[in-house]
């Protein structure tokens, strides 16, 4: 099990020379699903939640209604974060056991955690880098061409920080099974792209029954 700062320690590393810092989370066998279960889950309460709060402080609505909400939005957070890196876990498990992969799910569950900590939090720095600078413009009476590059330099920024994070988990999924650069990218693009059709299903069956409802109000 790691410290706290062995955690954050490790998703420096992870960021700045992954090889290094996977080869030796390997080493200790001891790590698996409980401590990716920690990984997944410290950011959000590292990170979301004080984010969260300071914004209710700055506008003025700390109170019991408001912070509940915020309560909520944190457990449903939660929630969907350990529900879809299960689901896709799940599913690079399977693949990767069908190309022939030998390593424990817990194993491959703390490497993909691994992986997803440490984006997580870059994620939220760059978006809240664009939110103070969109403030700044915004006092300073910046013209409005200004925050559209601002917001193509976050988006550019955020691929950017998406795409790495796949090269790193490519590098994790590698040395876990001692996979082929094809094998790795096979195994995590298949859950990818699952979850991303069935994001896409649900997102077109509620907009269809919205229209629905529509319709049949109007």
């Amino acid at each position: 099990m790691l410290t706290f700062k062995e955690r954050s320690d490790s998703w420096n590393a992870m960021m700045l020379s992954p090889s290094k810092t996977i080869a030796a989370h390997l080493r200790r066998k001891e790590l698996g699903f409980r401590d990716g279960l920690e990984n997944f889950g410290t950011p959000i309460i590292m990170t979301y939640f004080p984010l969260m709060l300071f914004a209710l402080i700055l506008s003025g609505k700390l109170e019991p209604v408001y912070l509940a909400a915020v309560l909520f939005s944190l457990a449903a957070t939660a929630l969907g974060i350990f529900l879809i890196s299960i689901l896709f876990t799940s599913i690079a498990f399977f693949i990767a056991s069908l190309l022939g992969g030998k390593a424990k799910f817990g194993r491959l569950y703390y490497m993909v955690s691994l992986v997803a900590a440490p984006t997580f939090v870059f994620t939220i720095v760059i978006n809240l880098a664009m939110l103070l600078a969109k403030s700044i413009l915004a006092a300073i009476s910046f013209s409005l061409s200004n925050f559209s590059l601002l917001n193509i330099a976050g988006s550019a920024f955020a691929v950017a920080v998406t795409f790495y994070g796949f090269y790193l988990l490519t590098l994790a999924i590698s040395a876990l099974y001692r996979f082929s650069r094809g094998k790795s990218v096979a195994t995590w693009l298949a859950p990818t792209a699952i979850l991303m059709l069935a994001g896409v299903f649900l997102f077109a069956t509620v907009l269809l029954d919205l229209l629905r409802f529509l319709i049949k109000t109007l």
